[in-house]
């Protein structure tokens, strides 16, 4: 009988004693903190300036939708004076948002363009209007025009690209 008493109480002393060694972890600062990080609400004229630094990252535009695409649906362009941007969605937005003061949030997607960029675009255009009508050499003819105009704008300001930034729809809210 007392052996089990004492088989007993070892067994007790070491579940009390695991994972304690007398310290209380909490007070020592081992807890892990979430941070909440807000997602920045910009104007378009600040989106313009700053939309670099938030390439793959959540952002907020309030702004006027200017139309929403007709071909697809799925674009929609807000304005607000000299400045515009582009938002892509994955499903149709509703036509009666044209016009309206939105909210959205997406995130920023950035389309360089460069050499490499505009010598693809030319060959896909001319692959594309390749048949020979009139309508097809004047869209060749303004594409190189546009690709001639690429090139030298690159030269003249003496980069290697131009950044093209557009946001990916996550959210909107329509501002009443």
């Amino acid at each position: 009988m007392m052996k089990r008493f004492f088989l007993l109480a070892a067994v007790a002393l070491f579940i009390a004693s695991c994972g304690n060694d007398g310290e209380d972890k909490d007070s020592k600062g081992d807890t892990t903190e979430i941070t909440k990080i807000e997602t920045p609400t910009l104007t378009l004229a600040e989106f313009d300036k700053r939309a670099g630094e938030f390439v793959g990252k959540e952002v907020t535009i309030k702004s006027v939708c200017d139309h929403v695409c007709r071909h697809s649906g799925k674009r929609l362009f807000l304005v607000d004076g000299d400045y515009s941007l582009h938002v892509d969605g994955e499903t149709k937005f509703d036509e009666a948002l044209s016009g309206s003061m939105l909210s959205v949030t997406g995130i920023v997607e950035e389309e360089r363009i460069d050499s490499t960029f505009i010598s693809e675009t030319v060959k896909h255009d001319i692959g594309s209007h390749g048949a020979g009508t009139k309508e097809d050499k004047e869209k060749i003819k303004e594409v190189k025009k546009w690709a001639q105009m690429m090139t030298d704008s690159l030269k003249k300001e003496g980069v290697d690209h131009f950044s093209n930034y557009t946001l990916k729809f996550v959210s909107l809210e329509e501002i009443k």
